[in-house]
């Protein structure tokens, strides 16, 4: 007796994971696993046909690939909606790892068929000229400069993207010891707060950067966002954070989220980040809300 499979679209990064993420051998799991795919890359342009009888789109790929989706498919008004299913390939994997997605490739694609879905909430940062949405975090400070230090570094493979991490959390280290603050003024429940910063984020998820959890209780599908403030005077507290999380300990973030949906803020700094890209921007009045439930991802736990 013929039993029919689940027809799903996969978006894969071929230069993401090792040699057994290749393009065949993914195929070749799915297959196995009872699915029938069409094969995109995520080099070239996606969503550009999704057929009627597609159930899912699987993205095969880190962060960045997820990010691109996402975005391609609210740039399409959501004409080719379907949840989303990752099989994370990346270095850090923030989404995946916040949503508690399983890492065994094999695993992961056995568990689509219970069909479990988690709501995903988009958030997006406007300003007079400009809007960017963003699925992990938008924020000014600490991270941006890690970011443009890490693209400023020559471009060697690490044979363990622990080794990456390690480099990061090295980098940031040193940054959180010597980066100037930045003035701010700050509007979220009805507040006004005037300060230096070192760091202002806006998490949808639990981590953000080289796998750190600053929100853990972050929750992508409630309709809020998680507000990161770390004052100048924090500073010794985040210096020892990352002492502890160099040396290989798992200390939790010292510094407590603030849940909000909406929230303006008044800079002067040309950089930002919007997940884990960087931004430059003349702009320096920005207001972050969420659009709530835009997307659905397949859960594996």
């Amino acid at each position: 007796m013929k039993i029919d499979q689940t027809k799903i679209q996969i978006v894969h990064n071929p230069t993401a994971g090792a040699e057994e993420h290749e393009a065949e051998h993914l195929m070749e799991m799915l297959n196995a696993a009872g699915y029938r795919c069409n094969y995109g890359s995520s080099k070239k342009k996606i969503m550009k046909k999704i057929a009627s009888d597609v159930k899912y789109i699987a993205v095969a790929g880190g962060d960045g690939t997820v990010r691109k989706v996402v975005l391609a498919m609210l740039d399409k008004k959501l004409k080719y909606k379907r949840p989303l299913a990752i099989l994370p390939l990346g270095t850090a994997n923030n989404i995946a790892s916040s949503l508690g997605i399983e890492e065994n490739l094999r695993l992961n694609a056995e568990s689509w068929k219970q069909g479990k879905l988690q709501k995903l909430d988009i958030g997006v940062a406007k300003t007079r000229k400009e809007e960017k949405h963003f699925i992990e975090s938008f924020g000014f400070g600490l991270f941006p400069a890690l970011i443009k230090w890490m693209d400023e570094q020559p471009k060697t493979p690490f044979e363990d993207p622990n080794d990456e991490v390690l480099e990061a959390h090295q980098a940031l280290l040193h940054l959180a010891k010597h980066y100037q603050p930045i003035p701010a003024t700050v509007l979220f429940d009805g507040k006004e707060l005037s300060d230096e910063f070192l760091m202002i984020e806006l998490l949808n998820i639990s981590r953000l950067g080289p796998k750190l959890m600053l929100a853990k209780n972050a929750n992508p599908g409630d309709g809020m966002l998680e507000l990161v403030l770390v004052k100048a005077k924090q500073r010794p507290l985040v210096i020892k954070y990352l002492e502890e999380i160099v040396a290989g300990k798992k200390p939790q973030f010292p510094i407590k989220p603030i849940a909000v949906n909406q929230f303006k803020i008044k800079l002067d700094t040309k950089d930002i980040h919007v997940d884990d890209e960087l931004m430059e921007t003349t702009q320096h009045t920005w207001e972050i809300d969420v659009l709530p439930h835009m997307i659905e991802v397949l859960l594996t736990k």
